[in-house]
């Protein structure tokens, strides 16, 4: 009987945290009440405290619970770093495409950069701001340690700075990413940043 209270005490947290998801995504994190995140998850009010204290517990419990699509970008491995310059290009490639797969295929994340990307202040300000930071810096570090390693086997065309080159590769990846999360239907996220990041790469790499 107990394991099955919490069993349901978990599904019940869970329901609430969807149900916030999606409330916060639509209406935005400052604008939406708790009593609100009770309508939808179909549960009292009271319900909502007894698991969270208020919205900002919410909201942490979000962002502690969702991985964003730039958190799952990883180093490449030394292998290929000592590859040719051709294999150094197609592994950017995959690196930089890496988030935009996880972001098609996780709501959760979709939900969480809806919530983090028209986030203009209120109470909870820079704790939004700290992630938001923390996620976009994860994947410019990740391509400038990968393009400074190309830059170091002379693979890059001449005049190109490898910090450069990586702002420019991160801009064009989330910017892909924000515009894809205005219109889900209108382009595959994947298919169309292969051909983005193959065609800017192609600029940067002599060969």
């Amino acid at each position: 009987m107990v394991r099955r209270t919490q069993q349901q005490a978990q599904a019940t947290r869970q329901r609430i945290l969807e149900s916030a998801a999606q409330l916060f995504a639509e209406r935005g994190w400052a604008h939406s009440a708790m009593q609100e995140v009770a309508h939808r998850a179909g549960v009292t009010r009271g319900a909502v405290y007894w698991h969270f204290r208020d919205q900002s517990d919410l909201l942490e419990a979000l962002l502690d619970e969702t991985q964003l699509p730039w958190q799952v970008v990883r180093p490449l491995p030394g292998a290929v770093q000592a590859s040719s310059p051709l294999a150094l290009r197609q592994a950017l490639v995959r690196l930089g495409t890496a988030p935009l797969a996880w972001l098609e295929a996780s709501v959760p994340a979709q939900r969480l950069l809806c919530i983090l990307g028209p986030w203009s202040g209120g109470p909870g300000h820079q704790r939004l701001a700290d992630v938001q930071q923390a996620h976009r810096q994860a994947g410019l570090q990740c391509l400038q340690n990968a393009l400074a390693q190309a830059a170091a086997q002379g693979a890059l065309r001449p005049g190109i700075e490898p910090a450069v080159a990586a702002l420019g590769l991160f801009a064009l990846v989330d910017g892909l990413m924000h515009q894809w999360l205005r219109q889900p239907g209108a382009f595959g996220l994947v298919a169309v940043g292969v051909s983005a990041l193959q065609s800017h790469l192609a600029g940067v790499f002599v060969a």
